[in-house]
């Protein structure tokens, strides 16, 4: 079961790993264009183009991080969390049109015949830099998003693994090109180009499923259901209902409990679901539930009970 972590703690968390990531692909998007252009790699300009778009998506979520840990208000009697769940559509937007200039470039650029003298023995030696220090940066930005449940962190630090396995691709094209294959180099900037815009679409595919009220996970709603189900009291469950707000849960249930309850009876079940529930899911952040009464049959008359040997 996973800590329940404060929204201060998730919010220095968000700002600290993006920081690292910003100074990461500063120094990578720099690293990558200048020996992209000495080396005429143009893979390699391309995967710089990707860091440099982990820039921009580094400043959505640190903008983001800011409206998000924002307190409810009369506009917002929910909370802002769910501009976490903009950010990772804009990253994902930005991924996709990233990726798809890539694809038409290296098209353009395969379809004019033209065959550059590529230093690819340097580009090579640049992308295996590059391969270490964003593969290190993603591990710590999974890290750290799946110790706070952060769908905007991990959201991140997958950008950051997908430029990982571009970076990779790339290595592979200028390996293929120094051993004299033509157009490799352009055949591995088509690769990441579209390995970017594919995760693109996933990641705004479900950022707008999140943002149409999506219901949670099976394992989460599992965990909910065994919750309300073991709590003292409670006859039955039903139209149990879940939505994300960002990375936080809100949930909503309907409870069958004895007619002749009191409703302070009830409202003390109330309460141990609630608490039950954020114990087992932390992201829980409320529980709406209604009472429904259910009124049992009157006991069997003693002649009735002879007949049925009870006694």
């Amino acid at each position: 079961m996973v800590a329940k972590v404060s929204a201060s703690e998730r919010s220095w968390v968000a700002n600290k790993s993006t920081f690292v990531s910003v100074l990461v692909n500063i120094l990578l998007t720099i690293l990558q264009i200048i020996f992209g252009l000495i080396t005429s790699s143009y893979s390699l300009i391309a995967d710089a183009l990707h860091s440099l778009s982990d820039l921009v998506s580094d400043v959505v979520v640190l903008v983001a991080n800011r409206f998000a840990k924002q307190k409810p208000n009369a506009k917002h009697p929910f909370g802002h969390f769910r501009f976490e769940t903009i950010a990772v559509l804009i990253i994902a937007v930005l991924l996709f049109v990233v990726g798809a200039q890539i694809i038409m470039t290296s098209v353009e650029r395969m379809q004019s015949g033209v065959v550059l003298e590529i230093n690819a023995g340097l580009a090579f030696f640049i992308a295996l830099v590059a391969i270490v220090a964003k593969e290190l940066l993603y591990r710590y930005m999974a890290h750290e998003a799946k110790r706070v449940e952060s769908a905007m962190l991990m959201a991140n630090a997958l950008h950051a693994r997908s430029d990982s396995i571009s970076s990779l691709v790339v290595a592979i094209g200028l390996a293929a090109h120094f051993f004299g294959i033509m157009h490799a180099d352009l055949v591995a900037s088509l690769i990441v180009g579209s390995m970017i815009a594919i995760m693109g679409l996933r990641m705004g595919w479900s950022a707008l499923m999140d943002l149409a009220d999506r219901s949670v996970d099976k394992e989460t709603l599992d965990k909910i259901s065994n919750a309300i189900r073991e709590t003292p009291g409670v006859v039955d469950f039903h139209d149990l209902k879940t939505r994300k707000a960002g990375d936080f849960i809100l949930v909503e249930l309907h409870l069958d409990l004895p007619g002749t309850m009191t409703i302070a009876e009830g409202h003390d079940i109330s309460d141990r679901i609630e608490a039950r529930i954020k114990n087992e899911v932390p992201l829980v952040m409320s529980v709406l539930t209604h009472f429904d009464p259910i009124h049992f049959p009157a006991p069997a008359a003693p002649a009735m009970a002879k007949e049925t040997g009870m006694y």
